[in-house]
């Protein structure tokens, strides 16, 4: 059945991306004839159109640390007795199940070997984070303070936000050089347009 849908899906996919970029192709063509005429409006739109949105300052709220701790704390008895269960649970159901009921996630991009590899490891890993949730819970039982230094140690921000300044700046030089010569990036804009979408549609 996978294999019938990826033969289904593969070319359709495939000509989704053709007419994506034919229909790419015909509005650089509009614009690049509008530059080419020096149209007004064309002009105005192309100025709207290299207008800069901070993505950085949006995705800002994405960046604040929320602090859960001391909600958690408050009712910590629950907490670990929560993850016990949940893990214990977890533990229990994966103990007789065999490792290669994970084995069909992996056999489309990978060999029958690799596959199962991966799906052993798949169950170990799963075996082991939640082995390592008992001892969560466990600690958060019988030893809270122990709890609280490991989390204090571990619960730590990082932030890309300085390194990723500099890709908030603007650089208008092409755009500059484009509204400087808009015959000529018109022009070399239409034929370029005219050739990618002449064969996309080629290739349907």
């Amino acid at each position: 059945m996978s294999n019938v849908l990826s033969q289904v899906s593969y070319p359709v996919f495939l000509a989704c991306v053709f007419i994506f970029f034919i229909l790419i192709s015909a509005f650089s063509f509009i614009v690049g004839i509008g530059l080419a005429m020096r149209s007004p409006t064309m002009l105005r739109f192309f100025d709207f159109m290299n207008r800069g949105f901070s993505v950085r300052r949006l995705i800002k709220p994405l960046f604040v640390p929320h602090f859960i701790e001391p909600a958690a704390f408050r009712h910590l008895t629950l907490l670990g007795i929560g993850i016990m269960l949940g893990a214990a649970t977890s533990m229990f159901l994966l103990w007789d199940v065999n490792a290669d009921v994970f084995q069909p996630v992996f056999l489309d991009p990978f060999t029958n070997e690799t596959a199962e590899i991966l799906a052993s490891h798949t169950k170990s890993f799963l075996l082991v984070g939640n082995s390592i949730c008992v001892a969560v819970g466990l600690l958060a039982l019988f030893f809270p303070r122990m709890l609280s230094k490991i989390e204090a140690y571990a619960d730590k921000w990082y932030t890309l936000r300085k390194q990723m300044r500099h890709l908030n700046e603007m650089h208008p030089d092409i755009d500059n050089w484009v509204l400087a010569h808009p015959t000529v990036s018109g022009v070399a804009l239409s034929i370029l347009s005219l050739v990618v979408g002449a064969s996309m549609y080629a290739r349907i």
